[in-house]
């Protein structure tokens, strides 16, 4: 808040989500409040279909749905997991045209949690090329992701695992 107050404003809450196609919910990761009996048991596929999502919003706009998905030549499309690749890919060809275009890459602060595509070593280096690295909030980086900080992900999409 020292540097401005519109900095708050500013700052681009960014996650990846897991949705099931069949429905399911990971209760391992979300907490849903039921008045059914929690005891019960219900027999769900090991391995359901599911999409895999990014998304990002500040106080102005919203960046995104964009999803992780791979053509497959027996199924079509198929999600697949984000990858250090995969996530400059999505930064490189959406996210930062996009708040270019909207003059918001001046001025933006990412905030991204501490999974492994976000702070790897690739991604580092093409935020430090696009002069991202200095207002980004995540692992590893100069404003680190506070300790003990609740994933807000789950917040933001309602549900999934990152």
């Amino acid at each position: 808040m020292e540097r401005g107050p519109q900095w708050l404003l500013n700052i681009m809450w960014t996650g990846v989500a897991h949705f099931s196609l069949h429905g399911d919910v990971s209760t391992q990761n979300s907490r849903i409040w039921e008045t059914s009996n929690p005891r019960e048991y219900l027999t769900k596929q090991l391995r359901s279909p599911h999409v895999t999502v990014w998304c990002g919003f500040n106080a102005s706009f919203i960046l995104g749905l964009f999803f992780f998905e791979e053509r497959c030549l027996v199924s079509g499309w198929k999600a697949c997991t984000v990858t250090a690749e995969r996530f400059v890919t999505l930064l490189l060809d959406h996210v930062v045209p996009s708040l270019q275009e909207s003059h918001e890459l001046p001025v933006v602060t990412f905030m991204q949690n501490g999974a492994p595509p976000h702070f790897a070593r690739e991604v580092r280096t093409f935020l430090l090329e696009t002069s991202i690295e200095d207002r980004m909030i995540s692992r590893g980086c100069k404003f680190k992701w506070p300790s003990r900080s609740p994933d807000l992900t789950r917040q933001i999409f309602g549900c999934g695992d990152t």
